[in-house]
């Protein structure tokens, strides 16, 4: 069989990057067929940029000149940093910002953001059916899984979703439940999240590698 043409990425990271990890690997053995282009950082200190540097795949760090900058800007500057790398699919694993809707109309084929939460198919929903067919609240936000702690639900998730202007709420590509215990911490909890990650990942890349071979994107 022919091999797949290779989808050329741009990641966002800001923090370890396991998951980022997880993506090289699974380039690295053809399981995802993407070409990483960039590897890109808010923080110079982001561990992810050293693994992106041992993989041989370019780094940048664009922080965000607060005070002085607009996110409108920012997002500008983001995207023409994306944009030279030449760059067609952006990853959102572990990044910390909000992105601007100037980034979002730059015109790249797609931008995926990894959400700590089991998130519904329908984005207007704000309660969530789980595979048991009971329901959840829906955890938005930067302390999604902060705040599933706090609200002592049982279950939380992964999900990778596509990017809308509205924060968290745009089409579903893969989502995963994971299981809160009682008593467990957030670093504890988000290490063992970590796994379930890696598969959502994997998965909503390639449902939408799948996808845009069917519509013909170039």
């Amino acid at each position: 069989m022919p091999s797949r043409p290779l989808v050329p990425t741009a990641v966002f990271v800001s923090g370890s990057g396991t998951n980022l990890q997880s993506v090289i690997e699974a380039t690295s053995t053809g399981a995802l067929p993407l070409d990483l282009r960039l590897v890109l950082s808010d923080n110079p200190h982001a561990y992810a940029l050293e693994r992106a540097k041992h993989s041989g795949i370019p780094t940048l760090v664009e922080k965000w000149r607060r005070g002085n900058e607009s996110r409108a800007d920012y997002g500008r500057r983001l995207a023409g940093a994306v944009g030279r790398s030449g760059a067609r699919l952006v990853l959102l694993l572990g990044w910390m910002h909000v992105l601007s809707k100037e980034f979002l109309e730059a015109g790249f084929d797609g931008v995926l953001n990894l959400h700590p939460a089991y998130l519904p198919d329908d984005p207007s929903h704000d309660v969530v059916t789980l595979p048991d067919g009971t329901t959840s609240p829906v955890f938005r936000g930067a302390h999604a899984l902060r705040d599933a702690i706090a609200a002592g639900v049982p279950v939380t998730g992964a999900t990778l979703i596509e990017i809308t202007p509205d924060i968290d709420r745009g089409p579903v590509l893969a989502r995963r439940t994971h299981a809160l215990r009682r008593g467990e911490d957030e670093t504890r909890t988000l290490e063992r999240l970590h796994e379930v990650e890696r598969e959502v990942v994997k998965d909503g890349i390639s449902a939408w590698v799948e996808r845009r071979a069917k519509i013909g994107t170039r």
